[in-house]
């Protein structure tokens, strides 16, 4: 085995104890200091927010939570997380589920654009939407930050401001997420939506 193979293999064991730990959560406002147009708490013990009237965001549910998802209205579901466990969770219950794997420590500008494109097609057939990675915290974070950037014309330093600080467990070991929020990448991310 290759000193690569051993760090690939060790790395998101390395990663889930270090994340598990608590250690190293940005700090969330106060209720009374977070601003109203944050999302909103559905529920707490799954992490389960309520972005805009069509779009959700959660740790990794169960089939135990179907009929709430369906209750919110929710038709699709985007999993972002490397193992798709949706399909046996949520697999033959009328949800339509993508998914789009995405390593924590290496999201690039195109994992974000074929969420963006998913999102977008979505949203253009009128359907509900939650997106979730394992905990809800830092891929679905990074996406609902580019949401609010792409399709609600937030500033970079208020979608950063509410991924970091909206109290969904933002870990901020992942400098490399600052990274994807430059005015250069968002004008990308719009322009290819465009087309």
């Amino acid at each position: 085995m290759t000193q690569h193979t051993k760090t690939a293999l060790l790395m998101p064991a390395l990663i889930a104890l270090i994340l598990n730990s608590g250690c190293l959560k940005a700090e969330p406002l106060a209720v009374g200091q977070r601003p109203e147009n944050w999302a909103a708490v559905v529920s707490a013990e799954h992490n389960l927010y309520r972005v805009s009237n069509w779009l959700y965001r959660s740790e990794q549910l169960s089939r135990a939570d179907a009929d709430e998802l369906r209750q919110l209205g929710v038709s699709r579901i985007i999993n972002l997380r490397s193992r798709d466990k949706d399909a046996q969770e949520f697999g033959g219950q009328g949800f339509h589920l993508t998914h789009v794997p995405i390593h924590t420590w290496k999201i690039s500008r195109n994992d974000v654009l074929a969420v963006m494109r998913h999102l977008q097609a979505a949203h253009q057939q009128g359907q509900k939407v939650l997106i979730h990675c394992y905990h809800g915290s830092d891929r679905t974070g990074t996406m609902a930050a580019m949401y609010r950037i792409v399709f609600e014309n937030w500033t970079i330093d208020a979608a950063v401001a509410e991924m970091k600080h909206g109290g969904y467990g933002f870990h901020s070991i992942w400098g490399n997420i600052d990274d994807l929020f430059t005015p250069d990448n968002i004008a990308w991310l719009k322009t290819q939506l465009a087309h």
